[in-house]
Formats: structure tokens, C-alpha cells, sequence
């Protein structure tokens, strides 16, 4: 009897650990959105198999492409089942609405965005990982080079890692940089309110606040990971005129609605940013005719009076914002419509 009891619960514990292998979390799920972006999934794919992290998946979101984008994304996947991914949208969604479709199918701890057109160090999820882990982080962000620049950036500085306070919030929402240099705990954004907007472009802007106002602790590694490859076939260069005025509306009306309490500074200057690259915009399409100047013109006056008060007395105008941007909200403020 005593045999039989030892070898039924062996059987179950045996069962357990093979229940638990299959469904133990990866430690990091990397989305790639994918549309049209058939020259770069093959050097995309190579950089991801190729990390130095072993634990962890690729979610490809097919959004929906009229090009050989999907079929190659299933040759790699049958090669590599256990690692890919691939998701088939039926409807293009934009490069928000795809990762919204990886989000939702991550299983890994932590969460990760590649642009399809984009670089990566062999290095960079195996370190984002290891500060995640060692300082328990919720975002962790590193430097990137942005090739038509030729800049490097940090985004998070050390004056912000650790446990969050309003000012250190205040300071990453005045500049929070990009999403695909950074993973963030699965929690924060498999939350029901944690979406990206879809069908845009500047869909980052709100999302990395909102990601902001949620999280903890942060973590930076100091170090460029990420190449920011400015591929003129990309969505943000192909919107005409007229959607990437509205689109920037658009963030600034989404930053607007998570304006909270205690971190007014860095949302102000966030909604000036947005209404000085809206205006900006406006400024180079004077002689568009399919661009609706006067309209757009009002729009933003409409928008902005509040978030224009004082604005010379917010500090982050002071330090971050360039001159050029300063003079342009100079000018709209002294011109009528």
C-alpha cells in the first residue's frame, strides 16, 4: 500500500513538474510589428536569434502586408517553433495596434519592441534582463544611436533610476525617449487599460507616460544597444501631411487625459512639445494645398490655451526645450486666427 501511494504521488509530482515546464514563463517576449518589410525580416530575425538570451520568445504581428512579409515570417517560424511566433492581422492596424496583438500573447516576464527596419547588439535583452532582475526594475531602458543623426542618447539618466518619486517621474516623462530601447514588466502592461493607440504614428508619446505613471522602480544600462536605422520606408516617413498633423492632435489629447497630480511639470512640457511639432507642421505646409492650414491653425489654438499659461515658468522649458521650439510657441502666442 505504501509502495502504491509512492509511486501514485511520484507520478503526480512528475506530472506537476512537466505541467509547470510547459507553462513557465519565458523570461522576455520581444514584439516586432511587420508591414511591407519584406528586404528586413530576414536581418531582423538574424539579430534576434542571436541574442546572447537564450529565455526568450519572438512575437512577429503581420499587420496585415501586401508583400511576402507573411510568408517569410512562417518559413522562420516553422524553423525556429519553439522561439517564433507569428501573428496574421486581418486588418492593418498600425505599428500600435500590432504590438497590441503581441502584448496580448506575450507569456514572457518582461516585455520588449524591435522595429522590424531596426539594429540591435547581440548583448542587449541578456543585460536589460540582468538590471531588470538585480534592481527588480519595471522598466529598464538603455542607449540607442540614431543613424541619420548621428546622436547616442540615454533617456534614462542616473537621476532617475531606482524607486520612482513625482520628480523623478516629472523628469522621464519630460523625456522619455523610445519604446523599443527599453522591457517592461509583462504586469504593467498586459494591464486592461494599457494599450497603444492604433492607426497612428507618435502612438510612444502617451504610451511611455502612461508606462511611467504605473511603474516603481526603473533601471538603465549605460550602454548603446539599440540602432536607430531611419529607414525612409517606414510608416512615420509615409503619413502625409495632413495625418501627421492630426495624429500629433491625437497624442497630445492622449497625454492630456492621464494628466495627474504631482507630475503637472513633465505633462505640460510634453503637451508644449506635442503643440510645437503640431504648429511646426503647420509652418512647412503653407503652400500644401491638400493641407487644411487655417483649420489645422485654429485646432491648435482651441487645444492649447490652458497648457500655454505660464509655460515660461516650467522648468523643463527652461533646460530641455530647443530655441527653435521655444520661438515657435513665442510666435503662435502673438498671432491671432
Amino acid at each position: 500500500m505504501a509502495a502504491t501511494l509512492f509511486l501514485s504521488n511520484r507520478k503526480l509530482l512528475c506530472n506537476f513538474y512537466i505541467l509547470f515546464e510547459v507553462k513557465r514563463l519565458k523570461k522576455v517576449s520581444v514584439v516586432v510589428p511587420v508591414y511591407n518589410a519584406e528586404q528586413y525580416i530576414d536581418q531582423c530575425m538574424k539579430c534576434l536569434l542571436g541574442q546572447t538570451l537564450q529565455d526568450m520568445e519572438i512575437i512577429a504581428v503581420n499587420d496585415k502586408s501586401t508583400d511576402e512579409s507573411g510568408n517569410i515570417l512562417e518559413k522562420w517560424m516553422k524553423k525556429y517553433p519553439d522561439i517564433i511566433k507569428v501573428i496574421h492581422s486581418n486588418v492593418n492596424r498600425g505599428p500600435g495596434g500590432a504590438r497590441n496583438l503581441g502584448i496580448a500573447l506575450a507569456s514572457g516576464e518582461y516585455i520588449g519592441f524591435m522595429d522590424c527596419d531596426d539594429l540591435i547588439d547581440r548583448t542587449m535583452y541578456e543585460k536589460l534582463l540582468s538590471k531588470a532582475e538585480s534592481d527588480d526594475c519595471d522598466i529598464v531602458d538603455c542607449g540607442y544611436y540614431e543613424e541619420l543623426s548621428d546622436t547616442k542618447v540615454l533617456s534614462y539618466t542616473d537621476d532617475v533610476i531606482g524607486e520612482l518619486n513625482p520628480d523623478k517621474k516629472n523628469m522621464i516623462i519630460a523625456e522619455v525617449g523610445y519604446a523599443v530601447t527599453k522591457i517592461f514588466k509583462s504586469q504593467i502592461l498586459q494591464r486592461e487599460d494599457m494599450r497603444i493607440r492604433e492607426g497612428v504614428i507618435y502612438e510612444d508619446l502617451d504610451f511611455l507616460i502612461h508606462a511611467t505613471l504605473l511603474a516603481k522602480r526603473v533601471g538603465n544600462v549605460k550602454e548603446i544597444l539599440y540602432i536607430y536605422k531611419n529607414n525612409q520606408q517606414s510608416v512615420s516617413k509615409k503619413h502625409n501631411e495632413q495625418k501627421k498633423f492630426e495624429d500629433m492632435i491625437s497624442a497630445f489629447e492622449a497625454i492630456q487625459e492621464l494628466d495627474t497630480e504631482g507630475v503637472r511639470m513633465g505633462m505640460q512640457y510634453a503637451k508644449l512639445t506635442c503643440i510645437a511639432c503640431a504648429i511646426g507642421i503647420c509652418l512647412l505646409n503653407q503652400d500644401n494645398s491638400e493641407f487644411k492650414l487655417m483649420e489645422n491653425l485654429k485646432e491648435v489654438r482651441r487645444i492649447s490655451v490652458k497648457t500655454m499659461e505660464n509655460r515660461q515658468d516650467n522648468e523643463f522649458v527652461i533646460s530641455k526645450m530647443t530655441n527653435e521650439n521655444k520661438n515657435i510657441l513665442d510666435w503662435f502666442t502673438e498671432v491671432g486666427f
